[in-house]
């Protein structure tokens, strides 16, 4: 998973000068005020022409994750992403800007080549501050093609369901076509669309949750890892009376040589929240069909439903990888039936994959701190690692001196379906 912060820190001249921040702080604070007052209707909002690979046309910041290729031309960018994870962003404001006085509008992008790719508008957080975890917030996604033709793509404000007072930019991300290219010539905001263009409605795509919802609240989100692990896991949560969440993949579940159906029956008489993970955890959003990820999702759930048949089904998925995307939370509401299906992320990351087999394997809990101290409170993690379940009482601990509660993710979410708390 990547994040737009990593990409304007690192690409973007004017998020690295404090001067010029404060400077567009105060252009942003004053569109802000300025959309609480009535408007007749939206004017034309100019984004992006892509005549500067630094800043866009409204001055701010744009980029793109490492990995993906960019050929600038004349007022013109061509885009080929080899990873459904990489995104391009272009951002409206440094901090928060409210499009409040355009719910009515559209994103309105010029293009030709694929549209094999996920648009989606980003939220900032509560705070407006790139410091603050999680950053961004949250997004919702829409899929390229359900909005296009071959040259136009007009796209409803109202179909991105986030706050409009706090809009970061705009992310095209998700490209599930890595030999295919997109060139992009504009991207601006538009009151209205010609009328003879095609509408489309809102599909369901579910809540992307990157933090707890319910006050004073911490969540452990355990991924899959090693089973010989995972006993000693279940031991010391025990110990430190804990309820957490366990993502699990359908295929280790069913093998019988994981023993994983057995840990995951004796964890959740014990409490603990069982949620989805895919079926062979793939990247979802870079399958090439959304029939492939149909098949993931059911054997999911069908893995789910055959070790745990007393329970409902799960509305809980996180995205292998954090690879997410437009297709996959589209079908994610579709499979399951339910119009807000919980996708759920993460605000701290005890950076397992990177330092759990490392020489210096205690910048895990170094993590852990850091992202609890920017106010993350919903953890990733895996018992892939020795050092990173040795670690797991002391993340424990340091949560619990936030003074905040810990509790399943359903649970931190307000979910009405969830146990109630004691």
């Amino acid at each position: 998973m990547r994040f737009f912060c990593d990409v304007c820190l690192a690409r973007c001249p004017l998020c690295l000068a404090p001067h010029e921040r404060s400077a567009v702080s105060v252009k942003a604070s004053a569109a802000t005020s300025a959309s609480e007052k009535p408007q007749a209707a939206p004017t034309p909002s100019l984004i992006d022409t892509f005549a500067s690979s630094s800043t866009n046309a409204a001055g701010h910041c744009h980029g793109a994750d490492d990995g993906m290729s960019l050929t600038w031309g004349t007022k013109s960018l061509t885009i080929k992403s080899s990873d459904a994870d990489y995104s391009f962003y272009s951002q409206f404001s440094d901090t928060c800007v409210s499009l409040a006085s355009y719910a009515s509008a559209y994103l309105h992008i010029v293009y030709t080549g694929t549209t094999a790719f996920t648009v989606a508008l980003q939220q900032h957080n509560a705070a407006c501050s790139e410091d603050v975890a999680p950053f961004p917030e949250t997004w919702d996604s829409v899929e390229a093609a359900r909005y296009a033709n071959s040259t136009d793509i007009y796209i409803p404000l109202s179909h991105f369901n986030i706050n409009m007072t706090r809009v970061i930019g705009v992310a095209l991300k998700g490209f599930y076509h890595p030999t295919e290219s997109l060139k992009l010539t504009r991207i601006e905001l538009l009151p209205t669309i010609p009328p003879s263009f095609p509408t489309t409605p809102k599909l369901p795509t579910g809540s992307l949750l990157f933090h707890c919802r319910r006050p004073n609240s911490f969540a452990f989100g355990i991924d899959d890892g090693e089973p010989a692990y995972a006993h000693r896991v279940l031991q010391i949560l025990a110990e430190e009376n804990v309820t957490a969440t366990f993502f699990t993949v359908g295929q280790a579940l069913l093998d019988p040589s994981t023993n994983l159906s057995n840990v995951y029956r004796d964890a959740a008489a014990r409490g603990h929240q069982i949620a989805l993970h895919s079926f062979t955890h793939p990247k979802m959003e870079s399958l090439p069909t959304t029939a492939a990820i149909d098949a993931e999702y059911a054997s999911d759930l069908a893995a789910m439903a055959s070790t745990f048949p007393a329970l409902p089904n799960s509305t809980y998925f996180r995205p292998p990888y954090g690879t997410e995307g437009a297709r996959m939370r589209e079908r994610l509401a579709a499979v399951l039936g339910v119009d807000d299906p919980s996708v759920v992320m993460w605000s701290v990351d005890v950076e397992d994959w990177l330092w759990g087999e490392s020489e210096t394997p205690e910048k895990q809990l170094e993590a852990f701190r850091r992202d609890v101290r920017k106010g993350g409170n919903l953890v990733v993690m895996h018992y892939l690692y020795a050092s990173t379940v040795g670690y797991l009482r002391e993340f424990v601990r340091e949560a619990r001196k936030t003074g905040r509660r810990l509790m399943r993710v359903d649970q931190c979410m307000m979910d009405p379906g969830a146990p109630p708390l004691d």
